[in-house]
């Protein structure tokens, strides 16, 4: 007996042919796992962004005089940094963060555990921000070198640490987006007022 194919057998039959050849040819040209989008984020009419951040001092030892008339005592640290480029700005604000952090800690001589561990610096991260004005004449602090700053308190500090002329190590470290870090850092002498 002879078996006779049908024509639509014979249609299915290329059809199959034909998607396997496909297949093939397809299969052998991986998928990349990543896809650079970095050529859309890069804007060519902006300037490469490099971030700048600083502690405001006037040099690595910084002498603060402090009040030794009252048991603890704080004194305000001020950072500056650069404004990103526009596209980095959500709801009109940047994205930048500074970290303040120091091995050093609470001391009134007691060498009690508990207040030996409180550190001189909380370990939030605070915002950078435009200087504040109203009627044209600028609020607070005003940046004098770049165009955003932050503060931070520093303290509680005992005054026995004032009297011993303690040295503060403080390290602040800046994100910009999550993308950039910038590192700085001072060293704080205290002095009696």
């Amino acid at each position: 007996m002879k078996n006779k194919t049908k024509t639509g057998e014979w249609i299915l039959y290329w059809i199959l042919v034909a998607l396997t050849c496909l297949g093939l040819t397809m299969s052998c040209t991986p998928d990349p796992l990543w896809v650079d989008h970095s050529e859309f984020l890069n804007c060519v009419n902006e300037k490469r962004f490099i971030p700048k951040a600083f502690i405001v001092k006037e040099n690595k030892y910084q002498e603060v005089y402090l009040d030794t008339l009252q048991s603890d005592t704080y004194f305000l640290l001020y950072a500056e940094a650069n404004k990103m480029p526009e596209r980095y700005r959500y709801n009109g604000e940047y994205n930048i963060w500074a970290t303040f952090s120091t091995p050093d800690g609470y001391n009134d001589g007691s060498n009690v555990s508990y207040i030996s561990n409180l550190p001189y610096i909380s370990s939030n991260s605070v915002r950078f921000d435009r200087p504040r004005v109203f009627n044209g004449k600028v609020q607070g602090y005003e940046p004098k070198v770049l165009d955003l700053y932050t503060k931070q308190a520093v303290g509680p500090i005992h005054k026995a640490a004032v009297k011993r002329r303690d040295t503060i190590s403080i390290y602040m470290e800046v994100t910009f987006d999550d993308e950039y870090f910038v590192k700085d850092s001072i060293f704080v002498v205290l002095r009696p007022r």
